[in-house]
């Protein structure tokens, strides 16, 4: 008699060889498609961020050269994956933040005033200055088109291959006054961590002094930078575009990238305050821009600036009470509109802040207010200045009280080899800060808590939906409770629970 052959066996190590290599082939294309484009979010996340902490810088620096002293700031140069199991992540990405080496910037005009009005030199304060000025460079593994961003003379802006965006107003010009803060040094920093800058004034600032084109001719102010088109934007090429009475004439590439772009202001008088501030190793003190106004005997100044301060009508913003350190208090993501107010007719101001702790999402400049939010809790210093005079207040940010909502929460049990398994599904809104953290916990009948699940949500979500399986081996038939906590920005949480039979 003739038996068949039994070939059972190899069709099933057939279909296992064909489920691992669909197994292999899915991780494969996880690794290929999804992890890059998971890591492009972090990288595009991180820029975002990197841009306003590049904005505190410049605003420190800027603070420091209107009003002397030192400030710190951090910069985060990069930023790391998030882990993974099953799938591998390239090195972290890094950036550098560095100064762009030393050149000169000029003021081609006359001391226009009586030196008798002044303590130090005011001469000092026109011709050749030597300066530098700094640019950030990410190194990303996978957000190819991310910009260098660059500080110039306190003009922050984004360089992209083909366009510049700028991130601030230029603080050159502005209202009849050439303001000009030089810097001084070597800055060198690379990595993936965050590194603390701290400017430090050098010298000056010095007073607002009267300045003029010699005889009839124009003010000209020469200026070294990396980008013609973003300063063409923001001044203009005619007196009637961007800068009243400025006007961008000409630009020389003077190689690698960079150049000296020419300024002139229409014939007539403007002030000049100059300041030199130190950042990162290099620079030493001196009084060549220490230039004040003397006295006339009064106890009046003869000449300088006119007075700006804040004044007391600020929307969504309260007082603080006699004897703190702050002067007013905001909630965490609220915005609080602060007004100020100079003695001059037409007087352009100019605002600024320096945060201790809180991230400032909105920071919006009209003539004489600014609308302010920001997120977290801390002080944040914020400063008005125009003709030379400048005025501060502290605003303390502080949590609100409203935690997250749980807008669904429901569980399904089913049973499986003898095991309680629950499959948990869960919807929550932000209540004062965005979602960044969700917990799920199974509790047996003794309230022990037999199997958790936590993730958190880096991108600050204002509603999240999400769910997950719980599960206790041999634990079917059993009384369970499942317990959700949801968590926000300011620690706020809410806590809901329901029963379920394994």
């Amino acid at each position: 008699m003739a038996f068949r052959r039994d070939e059972r066996a190899v069709t099933v190590q057939i279909g296992a060889v064909l489920l691992l290599a669909i197994v292999f082939a899915a991780l494969a294309l996880y690794q290929l498609n999804a992890v890059p484009a998971e890591n492009e979010r972090v990288e595009f996340t991180h820029n975002q961020a990197v841009h306003d902490e590049l904005q505190e810088l410049r605003n420190a620096i800027q603070n420091v050269g209107t009003e002397g002293g030192t400030r710190s700031t951090a910069v985060t140069l990069g930023t790391q994956y998030p882990s993974r199991t099953v799938a591998a992540n390239p090195p972290a990405p890094t950036g550098q933040l560095e100064t762009t080496g030393t050149e000169n910037i000029s003021i081609d005009a006359r001391f226009a005033g009586e030196e008798s009005e002044y303590e130090g030199n005011p001469h000092n304060l026109t011709g050749n200055h030597s300066t530098t000025t700094l640019a950030y460079t990410p190194e990303y593994r996978e957000y190819d088109s991310a910009p260098t961003t660059r500080i110039e003379h306190g003009f922050a802006f984004n360089e992209f291959d083909d366009a510049q965006v700028s991130l601030t107003d230029q603080p050159l010009l502005s209202d009849g006054t050439i303001r000009l803060v030089l810097l001084e040094g070597e800055l060198s920093r690379s990595g993936s961590g965050a590194v603390t800058v701290d400017p430090t004034a050098l010298s000056g600032p010095s007073d607002p002094v009267p300045i003029e084109g010699e005889g009839d001719e124009n003010v000209t102010v020469t200026v070294p930078t990396a980008a013609p088109t973003a300063w063409n934007d923001t001044i203009g090429t005619t007196f009637d575009d961007g800068q009243s009475d400025a006007r961008v004439t000409d630009y020389d590439a003077t190689g690698e990238g960079r150049g000296s772009l020419t300024i002139e202001l229409a014939a007539g008088e403007y002030e000049l305050q100059v300041a030199r501030v130190g950042i990162g190793d290099g620079g030493d003190s001196s009084g060549e821009y220490d230039v004040t106004a003397s006295n006339d005997g009064d106890g009046e100044r003869s000449g300088g600036a006119y007075t700006v301060r804040w004044t007391d009508n600020h929307d969504s913003a309260r007082a603080c009470a006699d004897g703190e350190s702050c002067d007013y208090r905001v909630y965490s993501g609220e915005t609080a509109t602060f007004a100020a107010d100079a003695e001059a007719e037409s007087a352009t101001l100019g605002f600024a802040y320096q945060t201790s702790g809180p991230t400032v999402s909105e920071f919006n400049e009209s003539d004489q207010t600014v609308d302010f939010e920001a997120e977290g809790s801390g002080d944040v210093d914020l400063f008005v200045s125009s003709g030379g005079s400048s005025d501060t207040i502290t605003v303390r940010v502080e949590h609100d009280e409203i935690p997250p909502s749980i807008e669904e929460f429901e569980a399904s049990s089913g049973k499986h080899n003898n095991h309680a398994r629950f499959t948990v599904n869960w919807q929550a809104s932000a209540g004062d800060a965005p979602i960044t953290q969700g917990t799920l916990e199974l509790l047996d009948d003794t309230g022990a808590v037999v199997d958790t699940w936590e993730k958190a949500y880096p991108n600050r979500d204002r509603v999240v939906e999400d769910g997950i399986e719980l599960e206790e081996k041999n634990g079917s038939g059993n009384e369970y409770e499942i317990r959700l906590i949801v968590t926000d920005g300011n620690g706020n949480s809410r806590n809901e629970s329901i029963a379920r039979t394994g």
